[in-house]
């Protein structure tokens, strides 16, 4: 799996903003096998974006994002179908280093988030960014201990 990543694609389910493309990919043994890359998705893109630009610019907390989120279903659908935005949604939309362009797996280990040198990461942007470096970094809380790609 962490080769699969390191190619670039992604495994489970697209992170909210994006959709899963199939693609065939030949295999050096001459085997073909499908495999998802990541492309936006238009509607939930643009949700993304409008977190990220309050949480960096506004500087905004992650429940009354989701306060605005709310106000507007339509325009900011949520990411469960008849559902509506929490805090937790939003801050798991702003902790993925996901939307900088690059995969990532292993972030937990027995359901708890593992270290940032510990994940395995692909090049930067194997697919589309949703938000650049510098957006990403100033959205996150100030610990010292930002995630990132290499």
């Amino acid at each position: 799996m962490a080769e699969v990543v390191r190619a670039g694609y992604q495994l489970g389910p697209p992170p909210y903003g994006y959709r899963a493309l199939r693609i065939r990919v030949i295999e050096p043994a001459g085997r073909g096998k499908l495999r998802a890359v990541l492309v936006p998705d238009w509607q939930t893109a643009a949700v993304v974006k409008q977190i990220f630009s309050w949480r960096a610019d506004d500087r905004l907390a992650f429940a009354a994002i989701a306060v605005r989120l709310n106000a507007d279903p339509h325009q900011y659908p949520p990411p469960v179908a008849g559902g509506r935005w929490n805090g937790k949604a939003v801050q798991r939309i702003v902790a993925n280093v996901k939307y900088t362009g690059c995969q990532v797996w292993a972030r937990t280990v027995a359901g708890r988030p593992a270290p940032v040198e510990q994940w395995v990461t692909s090049a930067p942007k194997v697919h589309e960014p949703l938000v650049d470096e510098r957006v990403f970094q100033r959205a996150q809380s100030r610990t010292g201990d930002e995630p990132r790609c290499p």
